[in-house]
């Protein structure tokens, strides 16, 4: 395996946080088959030591260790709360997962749990995914946008999808049809780019968010789920000074923690999900 070292990173810590469905447990360390690719990571001590079936892989970009951490916990660390979040996982990144395997993880997120996502997610995967042979096992990545457009609403709904598979449906004929695109959105600014994913049936607020934040790379994009909206009644008053609405609370989020408010929210999220008592 190769091997990079790293610093002020905690791979289970980032894959872990909620960010992501692209990366999934495998023994010591993660998978991600949905970009073409497959590659394996583990952390060992200061080291992370990675493959991947091609040979070719930039770690680097998929888990973004060029983004500067100390500058961003400076920048946001504008309260005591924020700052215990900081504390409890500083080492998490946030990461670039591809565009259309994340579009579809959180279309399969909308009111609900981790691991029911993670079961459909995986079962998209295994009925419509590219298949790969590596390390001895089996592994199936997301699909692209082409294949998936063949998967009908009650396919999908056979695997415990619900209404989730219209989205799905809806969303995957729009990018096959070009109404959207991931190369132009990838030139759009965050404002822009969060309107344009919300035309794909089934997008709304959040999950634009989600993708802007760890697909698009969109660091001020600041999803609003029920832990962060626990977060902002308990502790962040001044996010509904200007209304109550999803959108007048991210932007109140935004301008107070600035251009990286996304690790902020990512940040709090974990903390809150994993501290909550009930």
């Amino acid at each position: 395996m190769n091997r990079i070292r790293v610093s002020d990173f905690n791979l289970m810590d980032t894959m872990e946080c909620g960010q992501t469905f692209c990366w999934v447990r495998e023994g010591d360390g993660y998978i991600n088959a949905d970009f073409g690719d497959i590659v394996y990571v583990e952390q060992k001590d200061e080291y992370l030591h990675y493959e991947s079936a091609s040979g070719n892989v930039d770690i680097g970009e998929l888990i973004r260790f060029d983004d500067p951490v100390g500058e961003i916990k400076d920048d946001i660390a504008k309260d005591g709360l924020m700052r215990i979040s900081i504390n409890f996982a500083p080492g998490l990144r946030i990461v670039s997962d591809p565009f259309f395997p994340c579009l579809v993880s959180f279309l399969c997120s909308t009111r609900n749990n981790i691991p029911s996502i993670k079961r459909m997610t995986q079962g998209i995967r295994e009925r419509w995914g590219p298949k790969y042979e590596f390390r001895g096992k089996t592994f199936y990545g997301m699909p692209l946008p082409e294949p998936l457009s063949r998967a009908t609403v009650s396919e999908l709904e056979s695997l415990d999808l619900a209404w989730r598979a219209n989205f799905i449906v809806r969303s995957t004929k729009s990018i096959v049809d070009g109404q959207i695109t991931e190369d132009e959105l990838r030139q759009m600014d965050y404002d822009t780019a969060h309107e344009s994913l919300k035309t794909l049936h089934g997008v709304g607020d959040k999950v634009a968010d989600c993708v802007c934040l760890f697909s698009l790379g969109h660091l001020e994009a600041f999803p609003i789920d029920v832990w962060i909206e626990r977060v902002i009644q308990k502790h962040y008053g001044i996010f509904t000074e200007s209304g109550k609405s999803y959108q007048k609370k991210s932007k109140a989020a935004r301008s107070y923690f600035g251009k990286y408010a996304g690790y902020a929210q990512e940040y709090l999220y974990y903390y809150t999900r994993k501290t909550y008592r009930g």
